[in-house]
């Protein structure tokens, strides 16, 4: 039940998120068709030399948030279909792409830039893509509160010929390896990132070479 609990609130709190965006796309569009029925009336009333340009200008505002919303749209469908099968084979790279995407307002909020490295090497596992999706968003979450200040957390793919990781890199490099292990360590997301990664198979880490969070799926 507790496992359902989470997805739900994980769930809940991405699509909340979204549909804040949408909001207020409708609301600047609302506004801007407002403002066009001003001019046309202003027009109307005692001619108004710029109207076309003006209407242009609004025009322009209308077609740039009607694309935001389709994009908005497309991404939550995709995100909301993720929960279709407990067990799917997924992309890594796709997957993780999609969940920056559609989780960016929530980490622009606190000052984050969240960005993926290409990956040419098409890593695929059968997994529950939600629950993966959530050790990827906890492990965010960890770096953010661990070190308490607006950076820039970056997730790359790394890969020998044993194993392969996701790892996840925040630009605070001034700390030595235990202390930022400890850092790590003492939030209560690192817990959570345990759990997850044996409910699945996979293996948590801190990496012993350079600052960084390590999920290992090979």
């Amino acid at each position: 039940m507790k496992n359902s609990n989470d997805k739900a609130g994980f769930l809940g709190g991405v699509t909340a998120s979204v549909t804040h965006e949408l909001q207020n796309v409708l609301a600047i569009i609302k506004e801007t068709s407002g403002l066009m029925e001003d001019f046309l009336l202003m027009n109307q009333a005692g001619g108004m030399p710029d109207l076309d340009e003006r209407l242009g200008k609004c025009l322009e505002t209308i077609k740039k948030q009607s694309y935001r919303g389709v994009t908005l749209t497309s991404r939550l469908n995709g995100f909301a279909h993720t929960s279709d099968s407990p067990q799917s084979t997924i992309n890594i790279f796709e997957t993780l792409q999609k969940m920056i995407s559609i989780t960016d307002r929530l980490f622009k909020q606190k000052g984050i830039d969240v960005s993926i490295i290409p990956c040419d090497t098409p890593y695929s596992i059968i997994t529950d893509a939600i629950l993966f999706q959530m050790i990827a968003f906890s492990c965010i979450e960890c770096l953010i509160d661990a070190f308490q200040a607006n950076t820039a957390i970056i997730l790359a793919i790394q890969s020998s010929e044993s194993q392969a990781a996701i790892q996840l890199l925040c630009n605070n490099r001034d700390l030595n390896h235990m202390d930022y292990r400890q850092k790590i360590i003492q939030t209560h997301h690192w817990e959570k990132i345990n759990a997850l990664c044996e409910q699945l198979g996979l293996k948590a880490d801190i990496s012993t070479d350079i600052p960084a969070l390590l999920i290992f799926f090979k």
